[in-house]
């Protein structure tokens, strides 16, 4: 009943908001590829004149930012935390964990920079504690999911000094953030010593390990329907222009090469038998997490409908009775960087659903 009511109260969210026409446009025009430039142009001009690359304090009138805090021994185990100055304690925290090469900042051109503190923003605006993970790897293939692990265990012991209630946490992971996070909901053995620590777990256009299914058509990179493009003929957002210039200090990472033995960038793949071990499914189908997951249409390779590899796995799932079967939001006009570029701005078409279901789960 949960989940089925999940689903009207997304069904009415999604009713009123949808893509503002121009920049639904935008989006057709560059196609069903990842092209972050492009897509941060389209969005900037939704957001504050200030982002990260300005001086001003404070940044944004009316939030408190807590920028590079340390949550674990690595260098690259920060986070950045938006507090609201007004409103009580005990707030729902909302944790974000990138997709790409794991940056809680995510440098476009200059002129085109606002991410992720518009998902910091959003989060704030409506009464809830913000967390953007800086995600990196690891040497072992459930590093990074103990990485998410730590993080939690430090929210647990901590964020109620930024107005959050531990008790309340949900995480959202986008493109290849899919991969921490469904290892780390998949596998308790992970988890601290007070369970998975979050009441819910949003999955936006990506995939994990879920052998022995294979849905078909969700390989691909990112796994969010198919092979990623490159950017359209003619673009020249593409790659950052001359002046994009970089971010300096603990935020300022970049690509990190993927780990050893993960099957990934060149490393050979593990055996079917290591797969299966690994697999996160068994788990998924016993966890008391609600699960959302989240399509664009115009994430590469999809056709109209949810990922292959979210509905096969919501399918499978669901065969455990209706208190595990997931809900999914499949965001028309959105592509795969627009859907999570979007929050903060007019663009409700994910943000509106998205927080009308995370109200819903108790």
């Amino acid at each position: 009943m949960m989940r089925l009511l999940g689903s009207l109260l997304l069904a009415a969210a999604i009713a009123g908001a949808q893509v503002p026409p121009d920049i639904e446009e935008g989006l057709r025009k560059i196609g069903q590829i990842v092209d972050p430039a492009c897509t941060a142009k389209l969005y900037r001009p939704l957001m504050p004149a200030n982002d990260i690359n300005s001086s001003v304090t404070p940044l944004y009138p009316g939030v408190t930012i807590a920028r590079d805090v340390s949550f674990g021994p690595n260098p690259k185990d920060l986070v950045d935390i938006f507090t609201a100055d007004k409103g009580g304690a005990s707030r729902t925290v909302f944790i974000y964990i990138p997709g790409g090469a794991g940056n809680k900042i995510e440098q476009q051109a200059r002129e085109g920079n606002a991410f992720y503190d518009n998902i910091g923003r959003w989060a704030a605006k409506n009464g809830m504690v913000a967390v953007l993970m800086q995600r990196h790897p690891g040497q072992n293939w459930d590093d990074p999911a103990k990485d998410v692990s730590a993080m939690i265990q430090w929210l647990e012991a901590n964020i109620t000094k930024y107005k959050g209630n531990p008790d309340r946490m949900f995480i959202a992971a986008h493109s290849a953030g899919n991969g921490p996070l469904g290892t780390y909901v998949g596998h308790p053995e992970v988890y601290g010593p007070k369970g998975a620590g979050v009441k819910g777990a949003i999955f936006m256009s990506g995939q994990f390990n879920i052998a022995p299914l294979e849905p078909q058509g969700a390989g691909g990179r990112g796994g969010f329907g198919g092979a990623a493009g490159a950017p359209a003929a003619g673009s020249t957002c593409g790659s950052p222009p001359p002046n994009s210039g970089a971010i300096t200090g603990p935020s300022g990472v970049g690509p990190a090469p993927p780990a050893a033995g993960r099957g990934r960038g060149g490393a050979p793949p593990v055996d079917p038998a290591t797969q299966l071990a690994r697999s996160s499914l068994p788990e998924l189908k016993k966890t008391q997490v609600a699960l959302l997951f989240v399509s664009a249409e115009l994430d590469p390779g999809i056709n109209g409908a949810m990922s292959a590899f979210y509905q096969t796995l919501h399918d499978e799932l669901c065969k455990e009775g209706p208190a595990h079967c997931p809900t999914m939001l499949f965001a028309k006009g959105e592509s795969h960087m627009s859907e999570v570029f979007a929050f903060d701005t007019a663009d409700k078409t994910l943000s509106a659903p998205l927080l009308a279901w995370m109200k819903k789960v108790k």
